[in-house]
């Protein structure tokens, strides 16, 4: 019996040693059967034994029990339990979608949950919910640090100008971002010229971790464009179509004539002119009575020339159809696309058979071909065109001074609603001697002047797996061709006959007597620009490997473009970047990052320069004591970064240490008979130690998501110093002769903050919303720039931020003649009572140009923001986007001005200042020396948009079913419907043009009402 017991006993003991020696093996993958790497699988019963997936989400664990758990960042922990198959499958489902989201960074992708640099991201889909014609309009207020400033409305000519975190340099190159577009460098004028409908994402790289790698062209920030690819599966073909309407978000309103003549017969007189002579024939009681009555409108016009060549809406075409799938191994995705945006002239009958309206015509076609040759070589082949047509008028004017440009022109003084009328009695065009010609005549007689743009790309890739080597390397090759030509066309004639009516007689008096008909067209210009190529090289290797909990990562890049221009010199670029990362459970993050790159624009001393970057990073949020203590927040990670980048844009000669000749005019005369030699003359001397821009930068951030991921919280503060900014010596006089180089002597701050909140839930099934919103602050200061020692304190630019408005400083108006006299004496005017008071800044009891001082903002908004939310119900989606800026100044003392070729009398002068309305007044008095640049006429430029509106309704799928359709959504949306600002009264929009009077110049400010349909088969 013993021996049986024994047996037993055995027995059961190899039995429990044999389920202690059960090997599980298995892979993990998220739900679209990608592996999960690092994914952590341990004995339920023992939490100490336990492994990690690799690279392919494969692992393999000695258990006893029969339940395993496995657990990763971001996706629900599972618990399995073993059956008889040792070999299992685990699909894990996110529990957070954006802990796993996938971020683009420099010639790579990384999880945004163990990046460390500071980027901000927007999707395709968002851009296409806006009608703007260029991607630069449809970011504004989407992403935090992208500052933007849209100047004008112009068909082909509307994109916004957009910085990166501000301005950071004063010298004249470009603050502009580089421009990526699938890994290679595109120019920056071709970003308004990509389609939306071509776009899987943008990203903005900010800080040095992300930029570093760009080397001499990281300082200004990155713009990383990645365009749509195929997926596996039957063809899927998308045709989308909108038809939408333009209009002026606002547009100068001038009094009529008989108010506005009232002004300037007030201002003659205050100015101590006759006004009979000023004005003759405009200004007598019997005139203005005339004006008043309107009822000889030949003689006495009251003309609205917006009204005359302006219409109501402007037609905006869009059309898009695209077609994606592909099978394993072949996958594409192919679009085509067309906008149409007409100008907002109206359409006047003329005789020649041409339109010389503005407007814009593009075509985008796009080829994107993902080949999987076998399991480990892959090849991409990306081709994409556009061609473009932009059209504006080409208007005669052959008043002294040469033409004014066609807005500035309706809007200036010289053309007030009073000077003549659009059409005599005969209907003859109407005009005046020394005037502005007519305008709507200009439009029936003037030509145009065209651009035809072709741009072609080419990207071709091969990516080789080099597993047999190590596991996680693979080396990648990259061919790039960019070419670009472009045609100008222009036809114009000098005049047209226009007459005036002789006063007193009903007879009309040629402008241009000597003109007998209507002279022919004439080709103005045009002709082909040099064409611009651009071939890119790269060369990748790239490693990513998981060791258990640790994950290392880095690729060594080179890269060589060259850009040619017509016959110009080429234009060469040689860079080898390299990154090194590393993580350990997703927690702990450190990365490097270099670029070593060089330029021919520099002497070969200076050509390379070495641009490091290091960044960390800390999810706090999976340390043991956090998860177990604070189940608010579910995901925590502070990051910091700190590093080097350069810029090597540099303006006027491309090689600055070059001195330059130049042939002069003129020459020197030799023989009996004497014949002119060209002489070469010095120009500018050489600088034998020119060298790229540096810019230090330096961030700190912090990601948080809170209530079970509902609301994320990204924040970053920055501090940037840009050093050895191109700029030419201030402190050798002008007398010397010398025409020097610039030198890198410059120095500017530039500190700011950021902050971006998003809330995403689900009620139920049927409803869903979100609420987004950001905010950028950017402040920059010049801490070095090469000025004259004798410069008053208060007149260095040094210490103040770049683009600082100069002027006096306002203390109201003169109340009366004693308040004059008490005053201190203005240098070189004599002032009265309504004029403007300035302070004496130096204190020395005369008011003149050394009390002149710092005013107001800069014009770059200094902060800009978003607010934007939405949902969607059962078939209905809607969201809205509010965008705004703030602290900048405009000035308007050239604006306002009347009586001269600056403008012309509106609302704001009636609030002019008169001993009647000395304690209201809101404008000096006519006539007086109030328009130098002062704090009076400074305005804050700040304003809040509704840029950005869409509703949408998707037909139930039933219905779609039985058409045969995947999906059919009806939308309309709308761009910057509303705008809310201090300047209405002004008649300026607040992003215009700043300085002198060129708010008035551009081509208005739009908004779009748009509709549109988007069919899915």
């Amino acid at each position: 019996m013993r021996k049986i017991i024994l047996i037993c006993f055995m027995l059961c003991l190899g039995t429990m040693a044999f389920a202690q020696q059960l090997v599980l093996s298995g892979k993990v993958t998220d739900k679209d059967g990608a592996p999960i790497p690092g994914a952590t699988i341990f004995e339920t019963a023992n939490r100490k034994n336990g492994t990690f997936s690799n690279s392919n989400g494969n692992f393999s664990l000695k258990i006893a029990t029969k339940q395993v758990t496995i657990s990763s960042i971001g996706y629900d922990t599972q618990t399995i339990t073993v059956g008889n198959d040792h070999a299992i499958s685990v699909k894990l489902l996110d529990n957070n979608s954006q802990m796993n989201e996938v971020v683009v960074v420099g010639f790579a992708k990384q999880k945004k949950i163990t990046n460390t640099g500071s980027i901000a991201t927007i999707t395709g889909k968002e851009l296409r919910q806006s009608p703007a014609a260029s991607i630069q309009n449809s970011l504004a207020g989407r992403l935090p640090g992208l500052f933007q400033q849209q100047t004008s409305g112009q068909p082909g000519k509307d994109a916004a100008n957009i910085y990166i975190r501000g301005i950071s340099s004063f010298a004249g190159n470009s603050n502009s971002p580089l421009v990526i577009v699938d890994d290679v460098e595109y120019q920056y004028a071709q970003l308004n010229q990509l389609d939306p409908n071509e776009v899987e994402s943008i990203s903005i790289l900010k800080d040095a971790a992300t930029t570093a790698i760009y080397g001499i062209k990281g300082a200004n920030g990155v713009i990383v464009i990645t365009t749509r690819r195929g997926k596996e599966g039957p063809a899927v073909i998308t045709f989308r179509t909108e038809a939408g309407l333009q209009m002026p978000t606002i547009l100068r309103k001038s009094l009529d004539s008989y108010q506005s003549l009232q002004l300037l017969k007030e201002q003659a007189i205050n100015s101590g002119l006759d006004p009979e002579i000023a004005y003759p024939g405009l200004v007598s009681d019997e005139a203005l009575e005339h004006f008043r009555l309107g009822d000889d409108p030949f003689r006495y016009p009251n003309v609205n020339w917006y009204d005359e060549v302006m219409k109501n809406s402007a037609v905006q075409l869009r059309n898009n159809i695209d077609i994606n799938g592909g099978t394993n191994s072949l996958r594409y995705f192919i679009s085509a696309g067309s906008l149409y945006q007409n100008g907002i002239l109206k359409d006047i009958d003329r005789k020649e058979d041409f339109d010389n309206n503005y407007y814009l015509k593009r075509y985008n076609i796009r080829s994107n071909v993902d080949l999987d040759v076998n399991k480990n070589l892959s090849l991409k082949l990306d081709l994409s065109t556009r061609f473009s047509e932009v059209n504006e008028p080409n208007l005669p004017d052959p008043m002294a001074g040469g033409a004014l440009p066609f807005w500035r022109r309706i809007s200036s003084g010289l053309l007030g609603p009073w000077v003549y009328p659009v059409r005599n009695a005969d209907g003859s065009y109407g005009g005046v001697k020394g005037g502005s010609l007519n305008p709507v005549g200009a439009l029936e007689y003037g030509g145009y002047k065209r651009n035809y743009s072709n741009d072609l790309n080419v990207n071709l890739s091969a990516e080789h797996k080099l597993g047999f080597i190590t596991e996680g390397l693979s080396l990648k090759g990259v061919v790039a061709y960019t070419n670009k030509s472009e045609f100008n066309r222009q036809l114009t004639r000098g005049r047209f006959p226009v007459y005036s009516l002789i006063p007193g007689t009903d007879t009309l008096d040629p402008i241009y007597p000597e003109l007998l008909r209507i002279e022919p067209l004439v080709r103005s210009g045009g002709d082909y620009e040099m064409p611009f190529r651009r071939l890119n090289f790269q060369a990748i290797l790239n490693y990513n490997r998981q060791f258990g909990q640790h994950n290392v990562y880095g690729l060594v890049l080179t890269n060589r473009t060259g850009d040619i221009k017509g016959s110009d010199a080429p234009g060469n670029f040689q860079g080898y970047a390299g990154r090194l990362g590393y993580n350990f459970k997703s927690r702990y993050l450190i990365e490097f990052n270099a670029g070593y790159n060089g330029s021919d624009r520099f002497k070969s001393k200076n050509r390379f320069g070495f641009f490091p970057a290091i960044s960390g990073g800390w999810n706090i949020s999976e340390e043991p004591f956090f998860k177990d203590n604070i189940k608010v927040i579910n995901y925590l990670k502070f990051r910091g970064s700190y590093g080097t980048v350069g810029s090597d844009e540099v303006t006027g000669n491309r090689y600055l240490y070059n001195e330059v000749y130049t042939v002069a005019s003129g020459g020197y005369y030799f023989g009996e008979s004497p014949t002119g030699q060209p002489r070469v003359t010095p120009g500018t001397l050489g600088n034998d130690d020119v060298r790229w821009e540096k810019e230090r930068k330096a961030n700190i951030g912090i990601d948080m998501k809170l209530f079970n991921s509902k609301l994320e919280v990204t924040a970053d503060y920055f501090d940037h110093l840009r050093y050895d900014i191109l700029t030419a010596r201030e402190t050798v006089p002008g007398y010397t002769g010398l025409s020097l180089p610039p030198v890198n002597l410059g120095k500017v701050s530039n500190k700011g903050f950021e902050v971006e909140l998003n809330h995403r839930n689900a009620i139920n099934d049927h409803f869903q919303y979100f609420i987004r919103a950001n905010a950028s602050f950017a402040r920059n200061k010049i801490l070095f720039r090469d000025e004259p020692a004798a410069v008053a304190p208060n007149l260095k630019r040094t210490g103040r931020p770049v683009g600082q408005l100069y002027g006096y400083i306002s203390e109201g108006f003169y109340y009366d003649d004693a308040d004059v006299a008490n005053s201190p004496q203005v240098l070189g005017k004599i002032v009265k009572p309504g004029d403007l008071k300035y302070k004496d800044v130096n204190g020395d009891g005369i008011i003149d140009g050394n009390d002149i001082t710092a005013i107001g903002k800069p014009e770059t908004p200094e902060l800009t923001y978003g607010f934007s939310a939405g949902f969607s119900y059962r078939n209905f989606d809607f969201s809205f986007l509010l965008q705004g800026a703030g602290l900048s100044s405009i000035s308007s003392n050239t604006l306002l001005q009347i009586g001269n070729v600056n403008g012309i009398p509106a609302a704001i002068h009636l609030k002019r200042w008169t001993p009647e309305t000395r304690e209201t007044a809101e404008y000096p008095r006519l006539g007086g020396v109030s328009f130098d640049a002062s704090t009076f006429w400074l305005r804050p430029a700040d304003y809040l948009r509704l840029k950005n509106i869409e509703l949408g309704y998707h037909l139930p799928k039933s219905l779609t079913d039985r058409l045969h359709l995947k999906d059919v959504r009806f939308y309309a949306n709308g761009l910057n419907l509303l705008t809310f600002n201090k300047l209405k009264i002004y008649d300026v929009d607040p992003e215009s043009k700043r300085g002198s009077v060129e708010a008035y110049q551009n081509y208005p400010q739009m908004k779009i009402v748009n509709f549109g349909l988007q069919v899915t088969f």
